[in-house]
């Protein structure tokens, strides 16, 4: 199993975040939603949402467990940019 690319990192609660994730596996791309739990600047776990049934849930997990640090250091320029982009929401609606 390899991921192949995230896409449209988001902010979904004030410390929780979500990616789209395509995974390539036997040779077929599948499609899942990652979720990051933030601390900071810093995502703590990532952990699976919706995901295509070819591939299995536990096998999924198991998958994520390995690249679970390669993953967390894969989004921190996201995580800041989604930090930084709620920060201007927020002082935006101060004004």
């Amino acid at each position: 199993m390899e991921l192949q690319k995230l896409e449209n990192f988001r902010l979904i609660d004030r410390n929780k975040a979500a990616a789209n994730a395509t995974v390539y596996h036997n040779g077929t791309a599948a499609k899942a939603e990652y979720i990051f739990y933030l601390q900071a600047n810093d995502c703590l776990s990532v952990r699976l949402g919706r995901h295509d049934s070819s591939i299995s849930t536990p096998e999924h997990e198991e998958f994520l467990k390995h690249q679970q640090r390669s993953i967390r250091q894969m989004v921190k320029p996201d995580v800041l940019r989604v930090r930084l982009e709620a920060r201007a929401r927020i002082s935006e609606n101060n004004v």
